[in-house]
């Protein structure tokens, strides 16, 4: 048997995909629904794995496409924010503040303080946002990649199948 392809590619082409979905504007309300937009991702890693494996190969378990679902998550996380990032600078930052003004009567003044500094702050405002991003990502990652498993798996053969035992006697 020969050695499994690598993981590092279909991962991230999962990773693109998700961020992608998660950073469009209007695309990202994919993710409402139960963040569609990452499982997707985290299922076409697995998909774009399989398409690598050749029968000589050892099939996909259910560790590797934990392990494609992770990586195309985290992948997805750092892209998304990246994207966001910079569609906020090139974009958005001045109109989100002034929509969080419309609104600071009904927020406590600290909270809008902090908010406010946030979004100054372009560096922790993509850390906090990265890192909330790798947590989810990364857990629905995961269970996009067992989806594709689930649809992908090596499917039994009749060699491994034992004949049912004949009980009349």
């Amino acid at each position: 048997m020969s050695e499994s392809p690598s993981k590092l590619i279909p991962a991230l082409y999962g990773g693109i995909v998700i961020g992608l979905v998660s950073s469009i504007p209007y695309l990202n309300f994919v993710n409402c629904l139960c963040c569609a937009g990452v499982l997707l991702g985290g299922f076409l890693s697995v998909f774009f794995y399989t398409r690598d494996l050749t029968p000589d190969m050892p099939p996909l378990s259910s560790g590797d496409a934990l392990q494609l679902g992770a990586l195309a998550g985290v992948f997805g996380a750092v892209i998304s924010s990246v994207i966001f990032t910079v569609m906020f600078e090139l974009i958005g930052g001045s109109d989100f503040m002034y929509e969080m003004e419309t609104y600071s009567d009904q927020l406590p003044p600290e909270m809008f303080e902090l908010v406010q500094s946030l979004v100054e702050s372009g560096v922790v405002f993509l850390v906090i946002m990265m890192a909330a991003s790798i947590i989810i990502d990364t857990l629905f990652g995961l269970l996009g990649g067992l989806i594709g498993y689930a649809v992908f798996k090596p499917k039994p053969t009749m060699t491994n199948v034992q004949p049912p035992m004949d009980s009349t006697v």
